[in-house]
This record gives C-alpha cells, structure tokens and sequence, in this order.
C-alpha cells in the first residue's frame, strides 16, 4: 500500500543520492534522540514503527520526519487487530478504535479479502484514512497482511502508524501520534525525508 510504496521511495531516493554524490561530503543520515526531539513539533508529519510494551507505550525503532504535501487522509496504522464489532463495524488497533464505512476498500495478496465479516481478532492489518478529532482511525481502505504475521510471529507486538505529531515531551523523550505515547531511545533510527 502507499506507506510502504513511500517508504521504499524514500530509501531509494537516499540510496540513489548517496550514489550520485560520491566523492561529495556525504550528509548525515541518522539524527540522535536529542536531534529527533528538537526537531519534533505538533502538527509535524512522521512515520514511525516500534514495539508495543506492557504498558503501551511504543518504543520507537524507526522514525522518519516527513515534510510535504499531506492530505486529512493520508494517515495510516499497521498492527494486529485487538477487538472486532460487527454490529458498529469497528474493530481496534492497540487502542485506537478502527471504523469502516460503505465505501472501505478491502484487500489481500490472494485477492480473497473481501469485507468487514472477514476481520478478526488477531489479523494483521494495514489501514489508511483519516484520524479523527474524536480520537477515531475512519478507514477508507484495510488491507489484510496475516501472512506476514505468519512468517514472523515477532510482528505480533509491532506498530507502524503515519500521521502529525499531538504533543512532544522532550524531558521525557517521547511524543504522540494518534494517542499513541512513543518514546525515542539510542537504538531509535531516524531521519528527515521530503516527500
């Protein structure tokens, strides 16, 4: 789906551009936590992955700085689904409740995904639409990715969320994005990227 079509565009376009400059002084690719947090701002784009604690709160394990065009829904989450109500054809990402609508797009790679009844608890999703004032995830289109769970049961405990930046605690590292509390560590891999 676009996140990752974007993601791989990205990583492309720094390798691509390491290639040309060589023999040119080479620009630092990875920001520390403290160059992450000041460079943090609400309404600030990001899109990040980490791993979902005891807690929940997200430690970040990636994290890219996005500037750009965005549009109200170009947000999107990636994680396993929590809770599934048919009746308010809900379902729930970490805490993050998940509408859909008549026009929700459904997808897998074998085609087979075809609507909301085929959600359950313990699916891996990718969703994208908008994040609502009211603290909703209204997706426009969700696409069924459990095969990748799968062939790695580490991604059980794993989030990826793209949206604007709520709040930015630096005196504890963290931030939110979709209520989610995200907290920067040494091992966080971060970077700006222009889209």
């Amino acid at each position: 789906m676009k996140t990752r079509n974007r993601f791989f565009a990205a990583a492309l376009g720094l390798l691509l551009l390491g290639a040309a400059s060589s023999g040119w002084a080479q620009p630092k690719v990875w920001m520390t936590p403290a160059e992450i947090m000041a460079a943090l701002k609400p309404g600030q784009w990001v899109q990040m992955e980490g791993t979902i604690q005891k807690d929940l709160t997200v430690m970040c394990t990636q994290l890219k700085i996005m500037t750009g065009d965005f549009l109200d829904d170009d947000w999107s989450l990636v994680g396993v689904v929590r809770k599934v109500d048919q009746e308010k054809q809900q379902m729930e990402i970490m805490r993050i409740p998940v509408k859909v609508h008549k026009d929700t797009e459904y997808e897998n790679e074998a085609g087979t995904f075809k609507g909301f009844s085929q959600v359950k608890v313990g699916s891996f999703v990718e969703v994208e639409g908008t994040y609502l004032k009211d603290g909703t995830f209204l997706a426009k289109e969700v696409e069924d990715e459990s095969q990748k769970l799968a062939e790695d049961s580490g991604l059980e405990n794993t989030i990826e969320a793209e949206g604007k930046v709520e709040k930015v605690d630096v005196a504890k590292s963290t931030f939110t994005v979709m209520g989610m509390t995200i907290k920067i560590t040494n091992q966080t891999k971060s970077r700006s990227v222009i889209r």
